[in-house]
């Protein structure tokens, strides 16, 4: 009877074990796309971007992959493993994948010559080519097969370039903004990097003069002042107000001038017009850390729809080299707060000792916190200005710090009424890391998993099996 008993309780125990299994089988294939991505930076996880624009797809995509059977592994690796996590998203992006070699008249047909990806979505297509995607380990970017196939350090920027693809696909809608100069502002060519996403996301950049154009254009669909370091003359600010007043919408972030207090008269003019004062004086965090000087400030975010998703994610905008900001309340515009020095910070007063590195806190400067940016709306609500007390974060070389790209993107689209490009951006990936094992730890791997844990498991099964025969 006891035998009886132990065996039928081996058997419930049996298929209870078989069920469960099945059941947790049945879950997981039902979820389909659960994963957990325990990499680094989180490697292999989606952008809030790239979830926002394939949940947004309307109508089916193909994403036609031609690849050359010659080119490294590395292309064919990456490119369709990022594609594949893209159609678990959303079905309606069909991934076809084909051998540029063989099938030469296909790709003549889009005309593809070299490895790509054609987005196509009805009859409007767009080429992102794979070598595009990748950069070698110091940044340089079109990599070629054989330097890919070579090289032990890579970036991947695939999900970035399908991505922005993608976007120029779903949206028709373009802006042209207008960059003034004249006044020792940041060029075109000294914020490339900004101005090259702005591209992607369908917002042309161009310089302008207004001295030799004598007018803002009639397409102005934002007016951007970038790092003026010497004020605006009489004219051009009476011109700027007209436009604001007609309808325009302004981004201006500050420059730097040691005489700022009795120069930037017409400057002030124009964010006193929606309550903003500046206060002349240069934002200083004193901190103990080597991580950055004193004039690097990493600020708190205001409650606004450009800074939310950052927030949310931890990633912080640098600010150096900003002038502190105070808000005055105008009638008829609502003037929001995006970024805020903390209550240790102070107004450096003494602007002349900072071109020699003198940034001691003495009793003529000004208690913090500052308000280092603000955006400002009408009483409908809708985006008319953002002004912000620096413009170094923009620069090439510290645009690809924390959040500050996505920041600045974030801030243009919102004045554009680009409410959906409010958000987070792919990064640029580093390559699959590759483990290179010595010969003992190759042979401690294999015994460990062919011989020493099956054998485990065999001498456990015995000792419960002679357990239950001598009970």
């Amino acid at each position: 009877m006891k035998k009886w008993i132990q065996g039928t309780n081996a058997v419930v125990f049996s298929v209870a074990v078989i069920g469960i299994f099945i059941i947790v089988t049945l879950f997981l294939n039902s979820i389909g796309t659960f994963q957990v991505d325990l990499t680094k930076n989180k490697q292999y996880t989606l952008s809030d971007q790239t979830i926002t624009t394939l949940q947004g797809l309307d109508q089916n995509v193909e994403a036609l992959v031609f690849l050359n059977s010659q080119d490294a592994e590395v292309y064919t690796r990456e490119v369709t493993d990022l594609l594949a996590e893209y159609h678990k998203v959303n079905s309606k992006l069909q991934v076809k994948t084909y051998d540029l070699l063989t099938n030469p008249t296909l790709a003549k047909q889009y005309g593809v010559t070299e490895s790509a990806v054609v987005l196509k979505k009805g009859d409007s297509t767009k080429i992102v080519p794979v070598y595009d995607m990748f950069a070698d380990g110091a940044g340089a970017s079109d990599m070629s097969a054989e330097s890919a196939e070579a090289s032990t350090s890579y970036q991947f920027s695939g999900e970035e370039k399908l991505t922005s693809g993608l976007l120029s696909l779903s949206s028709s809608t373009t802006h042209k903004a207008y960059l003034l100069n004249g006044h020792n502002e940041f060029a075109t060519t000294d914020i490339s990097t900004l101005v090259n996403h702005l591209k992607e996301e369908n917002i042309t950049v161009s310089d302008l003069s207004l001295l030799q154009e004598g007018a803002i254009p009639k397409d102005a669909s934002l007016l951007m002042i970038v790092g003026p370091q010497n004020d605006l003359s009489d004219g051009e600010t009476k011109l700027i107000k007209q436009y604001l007043s007609n309808g325009g919408k302004l981004f201006l972030s500050l420059g730097f001038n040691e005489k700022m207090s009795s120069s930037w008269k017409n400057l002030d003019s124009l964010m006193s017009m929606y309550g903003v004062k500046d206060t002349h004086t240069v934002a200083v965090e004193p901190k103990d850390t080597t991580l950055y000087d004193p004039l690097t400030i990493i600020p708190d975010y205001g409650q606004h729809e450009i800074t939310s998703k950052l927030a949310a994610s931890k990633l912080y905008t640098m600010m150096s080299l900003s002038v502190g900001l105070q808000l005055e309340a105008v009638e008829g515009w609502t003037t929001t707060p995006l970024l805020t020095s903390s209550s240790n910070s102070y107004g450096e007063t003494n602007l002349s000792g900072l071109l020699e590195s003198k940034t001691e806190r003495d009793p003529k400067d000004l208690p913090g916190p500052f308000d280092l940016g603000f955006a400002v709306a009408d009483s409908k609500g809708t985006p008319k200005a953002v002004i912000l007390g620096g413009s170094t974060f923009m620069m090439d070389q510290e645009i690809v710090q924390q959040a500050n790209l996505d920041f600045a993107l974030n801030s243009i689209n919102d004045l554009l009424g680009n409410t959906s490009k409010i958000t987070i951006r792919p990064q640029v990936q580093e390559q699959y890391q590759t483990a290179n094992l010595s010969l003992s730890q190759a042979k401690m791997i294999f015994i460990g998993t062919v011989i020493v844990f099956p054998l485990l498991f065999v001498i456990i099964g015995i000792v419960l099996w002679w357990r239950r025969r001598r009970g």
